[in-house]
């Protein structure tokens, strides 16, 4: 596991507290004390943060080189095959809304977004050894979201399909271990881009 991402035992806190807590808005705070792990729990995110292993990173890292080559066409293939599994995710960007497949295809906004989503993938990646900051770019990432008032369920649906959308790229060097890692990366940020949204 990462670094700085162990979880911690959580306490017992009063009933008044815990009403408190629930009734609360939503917070940009970092998870950094039981109170936190307790208000994650009722909130349906699990306790500890996924686990992404050493040789996880590097068999990523590896394959990203790969991806890079043609990031512009796989973003928009991931965006593509995210709103065809998920036709209500499509209907949250106001751009892409009522629009064809076809329309897509040759959208400039969509083009112009998936990229931005590829560069948030390059920036945890490039801070993928320095947990802390990875933890700090993505908890703001998290808030961005909240702002425009993403679900926080639409957030697990952007990994499956960003390996749907890489595999083709892969060739033969795609096996279920390189699929593992890109699962678990995907669970982790996507993870931490909860906290900071539900929280």
């Amino acid at each position: 596991m990462m670094g700085c991402f162990s979880s911690k035992k959580m306490k017992t806190i009063s009933p008044k507290k815990e009403k408190r807590l629930r009734a609360s808005e939503r917070k940009y705070l970092p998870v950094d004390n039981a109170d936190d792990l307790y208000v994650q729990k009722l909130r349906g995110l699990p306790n500890s943060r996924p686990e992404f292993t050493e040789m996880q990173k590097e068999l990523v890292l590896e394959s990203w080189k790969i991806v890079q080559q043609d990031i512009s066409r796989v973003g928009v293939v991931l965006f593509m095959k995210l709103f065809e599994m998920h036709p209500d995710v499509q209907d949250v960007f106001s751009p892409f809304k009522g629009k064809s497949v076809e329309n897509l295809k040759s959208n400039s906004h969509l083009k112009s977004h998936a990229l931005r989503v590829m560069g948030s993938v390059e920036k945890c990646l490039a801070r993928i050894h320095e947990p802390l900051k990875l933890e700090e770019m993505l908890h703001e990432l998290g808030v961005r979201h909240v702002q425009y008032n993403a679900k926080v369920d639409y957030i697990d649906l952007v990994g499956p399909q960003f390996i749907s959308a890489i595999q083709p790229s892969m060739g033969d060097s795609w096996n279920i271990e390189l699929e593992l890692a890109w699962s678990d990366f995907f669970k982790l940020i996507s993870h931490i881009i909860k906290e900071a949204m539900i929280l």
